[in-house]
């Protein structure tokens, strides 16, 4: 049973300011217990935006908009303020351990940026990305909460399964007309930026589509560099075309890649394939797709059929309905076919994964997935063929994320037969990746600090070796003894440390006709003094 409240609406702030919302625009519903909780993280809209109170156990309270065919959601930034005012409110009163204090933090992010886990308690989650979570303080405001209180209502036969599938239906629709120029009057100047869009998709010029991020990756291999520094290859204005090894490691790869002859071996060694296996499969395969199948499943037979069952097919256009809903505006995200509703070939950005400072502002990561032509006639009863690019990974690091990837489309499909897999390997592989980088920056951190032990090893038994050279040789204690301008000062201090410089005796009376202690080592003392002194 899913409680209703009626909330206020209101000006959105920021980049929707043009947007004003009313009460009827907005449905705010809340989940009885956590089993119900489970079932609204389910079936949750992308556009839906998720309220709790923050380290404690409260309801989950979800902020939709009522129709989509207008717009789809709403940053959690510019959501209106009265309106997150009474999300919290109702988020706040429906917590046991909150709705007794005077004050509690909230936190409130999309919807699709919640994270559920196999392992975790029903309606548990966390979160993608802590980034895209907002924290706010609730003060207690009774007046409001009785007021809020009088509005609430219950519906109990409600199919959210369909309600979800219709918002996709409709969010597409949208697209669609939006696409054809269905809404609104004809803009010339929109007309125009669309067609050059278009056409730079089509030709591949760095800036859109698929292309932009083949462009952008340009050659990504642990394949050794074709030419040695000993031997560098000249370009034509005159450059050494060799890998400089104080780039990160997928700018080497790509400086690599670009002495690659053979533009379907790049197009593999930008996918993690080490060059000699991506040679083999092109001389035997032509097309670049079916070379890349191969490759990823040794085992490959071309299976190409026209005899696909309806079930599959329809698998197939509802898949694609969610992921247009997901991606359709992004403009990293392409489609094989975007029209084509049975088309499911795609490259899809991770979201999820932000690379470290240290890749210096790689291109995004992409998931391609290739099902059509034959390639996975069967999907989503057989798993489709995916390659990584980009994420600042150098060519054995997407190996192996492919490989990881692999293994789970396999188990997934093993374990859910005929469920569709895209967007939970998308969730996958942004986890992976991270792993991967926690790897690395281990695997960094040692090696830094063994560098550093091994550094001071080797000054400490310099040190001993100099000190001794100079025992050996008191003629040596001089300038010329010293590695640097800095240890000649220091043992100048260590000197003066060490003799009694002053009236005879010092200050002890019993000594008073004590010898003065002299402190000499030879005719480079005057020297050391005056560098201290002088």
């Amino acid at each position: 049973m899913v409680f209703y409240y009626s909330i206020r609406g209101g000006q959105c702030l920021n980049d929707s300011k043009d947007i004003t919302l009313s009460s009827d625009d907005i449905i705010c519903y809340v989940g009885r217990d956590k089993h119900e909780n489970e079932h609204l993280i389910k079936y949750g809209w992308p556009g839906d935006c998720w309220f709790h109170v923050d380290g404690l156990s409260s309801a989950h309270v979800y902020f939709r908009l009522r129709n989509t065919d207008i717009v789809s959601s709403i940053p959690v930034d510019d959501l209106p303020p009265d309106s997150v005012y009474d999300m919290m409110q109702i988020c706040k009163n429906n917590s046991i351990a909150g709705c007794k204090l005077s004050s509690c933090k909230m936190v409130y992010t999309p919807h699709s940026n919640l994270k559920k886990t196999f392992e975790m308690e029903s309606g548990a989650v966390t979160y993608h990305s802590t980034k895209l979570c907002r924290y706010q303080r609730c003060d207690k405001d009774r007046q409001r909460v009785k007021e809020l209180e009088k509005t609430k209502s219950k519906d109990v036969d409600v199919n959210y399964y369909e309600e979800m599938k219709a918002n996709e239906r409709r969010i597409v629709e949208r697209k669609k007309r939006q696409r054809k120029g269905g809404d609104g009057l004809y803009d010339p100047l929109q007309e125009d930026i669309k067609a050059t869009q278009q056409k730079a998709t089509r030709q591949g010029d760095n800036e859109s589509g698929l292309d932009s991020g083949l462009a952008a990756l340009e050659g990504l291999s642990f394949a050794p560099v074709a030419k040695s520094a000993a031997q560098p290859e000249e370009t034509d204005g005159g450059m050494d075309n060799v890998a400089d090894p104080d780039e990160p490691q997928w700018v080497q790869d790509e400086q690599s890649r670009a002495l690659e002859p053979s533009d379907d071996v790049r197009f593999l060694r930008e996918r993690g394939y080490p060059a000699k296996e991506a040679a083999v499969a092109c001389n035997t395969i032509k097309s670049r797709v079916l070379a890349l199948h191969k490759l990823y499943n040794p085992e490959y037979v071309d299976a190409s059929s026209s005899d696909i069952p309806e079930e599959i097919t329809m698998a197939r256009q509802e898949e694609k309905e969610v992921l247009l809903a997901m991606f359709g505006e992004d403009e990293m995200a392409t489609f094989g076919d975007i029209d084509n509703e049975n088309c499911l070939d795609a490259a899809l950005p991770i979201t999820a994964y932000e690379p470290p400072d240290r890749y210096e502002e790689p291109p995004p990561l992409m998931l391609e997935v290739y099902v059509d032509n034959g390639i996975a006639p069967m999907y989503p009863n057989e798993p489709p063929v995916l390659a990584l690019v980009g994420g600042g990974f150098s060519e054995g690091h997407l190996r192996e994320l492919t490989d990881r990837v692999k293994a789970e489309a396999a188990e997934k499909g093993a374990n859910e037969p005929g469920d569709p897999q895209i967007f939970n390997l998308l969730t996958f592989v942004g986890e992976a990746a991270d792993q991967i980088v926690e790897d690395e920056t281990a695997e960094l951190e040692a090696a830094k600090k063994k560098r550093l032990e091994e550094q001071r090893a080797a000054a400490t038994k310099q040190r001993e070796a100099d000190a001794e050279k100079r025992q050996k040789d008191p003629a040596l204690v001089g300038s010329a003894a010293f590695a640097n301008d800095a240890e000649r000062r220091a043992y100048a201090k260590d000197i003066v440390a060490a003799g009694t410089y002053g009236k005879p005796g010092g200050n002890d009376g019993a000594k008073k006709n004590a010898p003065r202690k002299k402190y000499h080592t030879g005719v480079s003392d005057q020297s050391l003094i005056n560098d201290l002194f002088g």
